[in-house]
């Protein structure tokens, strides 16, 4: 209630807003301890204590060069292990060792299906690593005139450094009041599909290359123009991307962060996922998936939802080869195309997914787009 100025009826089970800054702090001191020993100040998973601990032996023995991606394998952090009990000199050579060791192993595993799909394919085949664009909000800080920060908010009409500048010299009462300090937020729904994402990519490319996750405010021109883009995030950050899909898509974000658009039909999509009352636990979300390809012969995939249960349902979807090879049937095969599905949800589980409209976009690379 004071760090967020919310009163004693806040519902965090309604409101990741905790949740997040929690997890981005416990990553930071995670980030702040590595390497170090001694006593450290801890977040324990699943809990919001703060706690001062002395690092453990598994602690001890963690190797901060092991590259992250082979450390999502057990049996390579066993050998890891095993390395560093040999000394400094059999450390290093251990630690090669295993790294070419895993690589050799995930190499002779089988390339997952998914890669036959129209979905996937591209990802696939493509010369470069993707990259998975996670969407992240600009935090403002808001403080007095002596410049001590108060709290971090969100504010829907300033989502970058560029829009609290205009705000300001429209509003220059609140100039000593909000500040911009390079603070940005990503969901934990958001990071856990990013993290997902991460894997499928390997998993369907003959390299077992995953490429790497990258804030959406951090993406470049280089990258949207050279490499293959998969962009996560909720549907009313489609608008930040750095990405045309508003352009070529019909569907658009709607008066609040809860509704869509289809500009083709004139329909209005909300999503309805909190309980109104006992009586009344039914509700739905709207779950967003797209595909098109870019201009260097690479493809700009598109992961959204609603809210946080259609988002979650889309990750599962493009894990599902059947129903993305049913989706690739309803398209005719496009390799340009978007599609917009139901999410059925009953006291936050989701119980059935419909597909309501699939259709394909314009993928002529000579398109010229022209903004809304």
């Amino acid at each position: 209630m004071a760090v967020f100025g919310k009163s004693a009826e806040f519902d965090t089970s309604q409101d990741s807003k905790v949740r997040a800054h929690i997890y981005r702090l416990r990553q930071r001191l995670e980030t702040f301890n590595a390497g170090k020993t001694g006593m450290r100040l801890q977040i324990p998973k699943g809990e919001y204590r703060l706690l001062l601990s002395e690092e453990s032996e598994s602690e001890q023995s963690a190797d901060p060069a092991v590259d992250e991606r082979q450390t999502r394998s057990r049996q390579t952090r066993a050998w890891v292990i095993i390395g560093l009990c040999f000394g400094t000199s059999a450390m290093i050579w251990g630690l090669l060792w295993t790294l070419a060791w895993s690589t050799e192993v995930n190499a002779q595993q089988p390339l997952s299906s998914l890669r036959q799909t129209s979905f996937w394919a591209p990802i696939a085949t493509h010369a470069k690593v993707p990259i998975i664009a996670a969407s992240d909000f600009y935090m403002l800080a808001e403080g007095g005139p002596d410049g001590r920060i108060a709290r971090l908010s969100m504010r829907p009409s300033i989502r970058s450094e560029r829009d609290l500048s205009d705000y300001l010299r429209l509003h220059p009462d609140e100039y000593s009041k909000l500040h911009d300090r390079d603070i940005h937020r990503v969901p934990s729904s958001v990071a856990i599909a990013a993290d997902t994402v991460l894997s499928l990519a390997a998993s369907v490319r003959p390299d077992r290359r995953s490429g790497e996750i990258i804030p959406v405010s951090q993406i470049s021109q280089n990258m949207i123009d050279t490499r293959s883009v998969i962009y996560i995030a909720h549907f009313s950050q489609l608008g930040m991307l750095r990405s045309p899909i508003l352009h070529l898509s019909k569907f658009e974000p709607g008066a609040d962060f809860d509704e869509l658009k289809d500009s083709a039909s004139g329909e209005t999509f909300r999503a309805l996922t909190k309980d109104t009352s006992p009586k009344n636990a039914n509700g739905y979300d709207y779950g967003y998936i797209a595909s098109f390809p870019g201009p260097s012969g690479n493809q700009v995939l598109v992961i959204s939802g609603i809210e946080d249960p259609a988002l979650n349902q889309m990750i599962r979807l493009i894990s599902n080869k059947r129903q993305l090879d049913a989706l690739s049937a309803r398209v005719g095969g496009a390799k340009a195309f978007e599609a917009l599905y139901r999410i059925g949800v009953t006291g936050g589980l989701v119980f059935d997914t419909k597909l309501l409209i699939a259709r394909p976009l314009p993928d002529d690379e000579n398109r010229e787009v022209q903004p809304r």
